[in-house]
């Protein structure tokens, strides 16, 4: 049971926000198998390790003396061993032997002016370069624009060809890419907020939005990238040579396909996403899905894995639950191709009420998944307990409990154990979060990212982890910000919300087959197996301010709340 949660190794603070891994541009190289790289100039120092990663040597070259000692502390903290740094004032006489980079980035935003006037650089990176190598660079601002299409023929005939890319947002880590002259799929990044903002407005989304679609505003925070060299499609918008390759392996010509990139997110388990579009269409066809980091393979491989055993099982449709068209690997990454699920997100269509017929859809949606898989027989109860307590001590090597919170979940697990129910084992999606719900055109309900998903997992746990979900949506939608007290005031208390929680709990277990004496030690252990998930994106020092352990201890507290009184006073009735 619990195939993927046991396999997982829990490091505290290993995904922590704002610690992704960055060079996000490399995913716009024909390959990611690169032997040397060459950076001229500065670098955003969260690139360092993903530049290390894909090449065997890494060489940043810097007239800064600061920056090569700012680079030179970085690299030490992380252990990068195949970095090397180089102080010249002159960086037009590189120390490389002619033909040997994959390679060479030029550093800022000055990039493509800079090789406009320094001649001697650019005949020296001509040098360097292999004959199938190639040269990254960015470029911004109102002067820059007025010239790109010069420079780009000028770029294109040094090396062979030329792409050009709108990127946003205008400083910092790229988070959008778009071949620039695709002005179709420009608008669409910007009318789906598939975008990094280049203005900022806290607490102004609408707005912020707004400003940002804006192309006065666009000029201004102009941002262009340029790749140049074998390979390059002199500013057309064919797919990086890689990604060619495994939609051609599946039977997919490429070249039918439109495509912008997407890199969204400050975690390091957020994937980079290419969004596919049929020349003749105005919708993205399918969604590629790529790792940041080898090490985060297993999460979107048991994503695969998941929604072909789902296909199989002919649960869901292509309208409600993305299909896997094709899957592969490289430069060690994975890459998984989907369907494109059509739909509105949930929280921009549903009401922040009990009695929205989206909400009551989402959580038939969540029974039906569990009904329809349910297998009374792949565990019996002692077993989900001894998974359980494994999942347990290693709870306990994260939080602090007091002795009767300990002893309280210690019984909990022990009532699972003695029970002497079948106990129904159910596909888990996993993070059923109200961010990871579409509303469809039709009025369905399609559930998203499926990376967390359980084959043989336990019952009621998606459904609970829902509830909790909308209920702290609720609760800001009714001007509470802090989630403990929202949840206390939602979930716990008696409300109009409370008395769908109730009623969904009833109705899943009569669906599912769940005993009813099971339903506490499942909601407990529950929250006990989110916090454990959620130690990877906390800092050590902050565990014990985690938003799932904290809920656990309030629940534990308040177990005769008027919600839990209701749906653990039913188990007792049965019983």
């Amino acid at each position: 049971m619990l195939e993927t949660t046991m396999a997982t190794n829990f490091v505290a603070g290993s995904n922590l926000k704002g610690c992704a891994a960055g060079a996000n541009w490399t995913f716009l190289l024909p390959r990611l198998e690169l032997e040397q790289i060459v950076c001229i100039g500065a670098l955003p120092l969260t690139s360092l390790p993903t530049l290390s990663r894909l090449g065997q040597q890494v060489w940043i070259v810097s007239s800064s003396a600061q920056q090569v000692r700012h680079i030179a502390e970085a690299s030490s903290r992380i252990r990068l061993r195949n970095l090397q740094l180089i102080f010249a004032d002159n960086p037009a006489e590189l120390p490389f032997a002619s033909q040997t980079s994959d390679v060479v980035v030029i550093g800022g935003r000055s990039g493509l002016r800079r090789l406009q006037r320094d001649h001697a650089l650019l005949t020296e990176i001509r040098r360097v370069l292999k004959p199938e190598g190639w040269v990254y660079l960015e470029f911004g601002g109102l002067l820059e624009a007025l010239f790109d299409r010069r420079d780009m023929e000028n770029l294109s005939e040094e090396f062979g060809g030329a792409q050009l890319f709108w990127l946003t947002p205008s400083q910092g880590e790229m988070q959008t890419a778009v071949p620039l002259r695709d002005r179709a799929m420009r608008d669409y990044f910007l009318n789906h907020r598939l975008y990094g903002p280049s203005i900022e407005l806290r607490g102004w989304g609408h707005a912020e939005h707004l400003l940002n679609k804006n192309r006065f505003v666009a000029r201004l925070t102009h941002r262009r990238g340029a790749l140049a060299g074998c390979g390059a499609s002199n500013g057309g918008d064919q797919l990086p040579a890689y990604l060619q390759s495994i939609l051609r392996e599946a039977g997919f010509e490429s070249s039918n396909y439109r495509w912008g990139l997407s890199a969204p997110g400050d975690y390091n388990s957020r994937k980079v996403l290419f969004f596919l579009f049929d020349r003749a269409s105005g919708t993205p066809e399918f969604i590629v899905k790529m790792t940041r980091d080898p090490a985060l393979n297993y999460r979107l491989e048991n994503e695969c894995h998941a929604l072909i055993e789902l296909r199989q099982k002919e649960i869901g449709c292509r309208e409600t639950m993305p299909q896997i068209a094709f899957h592969g690997n490289h430069a060690s990454l994975a890459i998984v191709g989907e369907t494109f699920i059509e739909g509105v997100p949930f929280r921009a269509r549903t009401r922040a009420t009990s009695d929205g017929p989206y909400v009551r859809a989402a959580i038939t949606c969540l029974t039906d998944l569990g009904a329809q898989t349910a297998d009374h027989s792949a565990a019996t109860p002692l077993q989900a307990a001894a998974c359980l307590k494994i999942l347990f001590d290693r709870f306990r090597e994260f939080y602090s409990l007091t002795p009767e919170h300990d002893q309280f979940l210690t019984d909990q697990i022990a009532a699972i154990a003695s029970s002497s129910d079948p106990f129904p084992v159910v596909f888990q999606h996993g993070d059923p979060g109200t961010w990871n719900v579409l509303v469809t055109p039709a009025g369905g309900i399609a559930f998203l990212d499926w990376e967390a998903a359980e084959s043989k997992g336990m019952p009621l746990w998606d459904l609970f982890y829902f509830l909790r979900s909308y209920s702290v949506w609720v609760a800001r939608a009714h001007g509470t910000r802090d989630r403990l007290k929202g949840l206390a005031q939602q979930f716990l208390a008696e409300s109009s919300l409370s008395a769908l929680v109730v009623e969904s709990v009833e109705r899943y277990c009569v669906e599912v087959g769940v005993p009813r004496h099971l339903v506490e030690p499942l909601f407990y252990t529950c929250w006990m197996h989110r916090a454990l998930k959620e130690s990877t994106r906390l800092p050590p020092a902050e565990l014990e301010n985690g938003s799932y352990v904290r809920f656990l201890r309030l629940c534990i507290a308040q177990r005769d709340a008027p919600t839990l009184k209701q749906i653990f006073q039913r188990s007792s009735d049965v019983s």
